[in-house]
């Protein structure tokens, strides 16, 4: 082999073995501590609670290329928008580029590879994704914000049969409030269940330090802990909902969020 050749083969080979190497050349950066753990977990079901621009998009879109790896998968992304559903896909496409697969099929929304994988992402609706069989990755994004009976529990419960025996599925969301089905995955957690929960606030992320506090000035102290530090906060069931707590508060005195 010659000598400049031999970097190439040696980097390929350590992504072959190293799942960690995979991910940071495909995203294209060194992944967080909580990427790793999102990417390389084996449980059946994963909850992944993650504030703003703290990159779970990546990850998941690096898990859905993993998967476009094993011949005649397929991949499920589902997002309560269409908008939504296409970024996601946008980033497996970016991704897919780093990759040695072959793409037979693009679409906005659906991604076929030589070896007979599929992608597809689609918008929450139950016209759009019954019907797919033996799919062996299931990523719902913005979980929280699924419409529908039991804050999503109507779609969900129809997607989920879906899933091969040893299929993979991913809960991701910022939080919106208690009263859906992915607030309760966390919730209603007990010892043993066998979901894997993974909670990120952007306040963890060294990187993110400039945004967040940009976000703690910009934003208001209930949609701070909402969106950054991922609280679960009420949301009409308490008897006085904190937004508006906060709304009645005088203009002179401003809600402070408490740095954490």
């Amino acid at each position: 082999m010659p000598f400049d050749a031999l970097i190439p083969w040696a980097e390929d080979l350590e992504r072959r073995l190293d799942p960690v190497s995979r991910l940071t050349h495909w995203m294209g950066h060194a992944p967080d501590p909580w990427q790793v753990e999102a990417f390389t977990t084996r449980a059946t079901e994963v909850a992944l609670r993650v504030g703003r621009q703290s990159g779970k998009t990546s990850v998941l879109a690096a898990r859905a290329v993993e998967e476009l790896h094993v011949p005649e998968s397929l991949t499920l992304c589902v997002a309560p928008a269409e908008r939504q559903a296409k970024i996601i896909a946008r980033e497996i496409g970016r991704q897919l580029q780093r990759t040695s697969l072959v793409i037979t099929r693009p679409t906005q929304t659906e991604l076929e590879i030589a070896n007979g994988a599929r992608v597809i992402a689609l918008p929450s609706t139950s016209d759009t994704i019954r019907g797919f069989p033996a799919v062996s990755c299931l990523i719902i994004d913005e979980c929280a914000f699924l419409q529908g009976d039991g804050g999503g529990e109507d779609l969900i419960s129809s997607v989920l049969p879906m899933l091969t025996e040893d299929g993979q599925v991913f809960f991701s969301s910022t939080p919106a409030g208690k009263n859906n089905y992915f607030a309760r995955l966390f919730l209603d957690a007990k010892p043993g269940d066998g979901i894997h929960r993974i909670v990120v606030r952007g306040t963890d992320i060294p990187r993110l330090a400039d945004k967040v506090e940009r976000m703690r000035r910009t934003l208001s102290a209930t949609k701070f802990r909402q969106e950054i530090l991922v609280e679960m906060l009420a949301d009409g069931q308490a008897y006085f909902d904190l937004s508006i707590i906060e709304q009645a508060t005088s203009k002179t005195e401003k809600a402070i969020c408490p740095r954490l």
